[in-house]
């Protein structure tokens, strides 16, 4: 069942910008500043350790908003509530 909110979204960001976010499963728009894109790919290794500044970057259509992933690195992503 679509909530208002939802309904205004669907109404504001067309359908090839909306998707679900990985983490909490909510819609976002992927143009919004700061979502996630996950990527995969071929970086070259230095000689001195870390990776090169060119990449080959394989994108996938996962996408998640800012807020989840600071959560997920902070090790709250499956907290749910204050306790």
């Amino acid at each position: 069942m679509l909530t208002a909110d939802d309904e205004a979204f669907k109404r504001v960001v067309p359908t090839r910008f909306q998707a679900r976010c990985e983490l909490c499963g909510f819609t976002l728009d992927t143009r919004a500043e700061g979502v996630h894109q996950w990527t995969a790919g071929w970086v070259m290794q230095r000689a001195g350790g870390g990776g090169h500044g060119i990449s080959l970057p394989k994108r996938e259509n996962r996408w998640a908003h800012p807020h989840c992933i600071d959560q997920a690195t902070r090790g709250r992503s499956q907290q749910r509530g204050l306790f």
